[in-house]
């Protein structure tokens, strides 16, 4: 069975309620900086009642992901004076988990290698 090429990063944050309109603010210039990236599939942000933030973001390979936080560390970084980050994920195949393991180091993410799905 073959295996979707598809590398997802998934952010866990909270954000103070001070500073949501400053956050909302950072999505949309994010989203807006996304659409134009080669290899960025799909993004979202999802807000829970209590502050609680997701970030989900699809992308074809790691090599998107590397350009994607390159082109963005401006914007992830004025971000962090927001929120906090609280967790972070990273699902894809081994191969591509493999290449994002120094990039996120300092985040401590879980990785998760995918072995079923499909892509439309």
């Amino acid at each position: 069975m073959s295996v979707p090429q598809i590398v997802t990063v998934v952010g866990y944050m909270t954000i103070p309620e001070t500073h949501a309109a400053a956050f909302r603010k950072n999505c949309a210039e994010m989203i807006e900086l996304r659409k134009q990236e080669p290899g960025h599939l799909a993004s979202a942000y999802s807000f829970g009642a209590d502050g609680s933030v997701v970030s989900r973001e699809d992308y074809d390979s790691a090599d998107a992901v590397i350009r994607h936080m390159e082109l963005g560390s401006h914007i992830f970084e004025s971000t962090q004076e927001l929120v906090s980050i609280t967790g972070a994920e990273l699902h894809g195949p081994a191969a591509e988990l493999e290449k994002l393991r120094d990039l996120f180091s300092g985040m401590n993410p879980g990785f998760f290698v995918t072995e079923f799905g499909f892509r439309r």
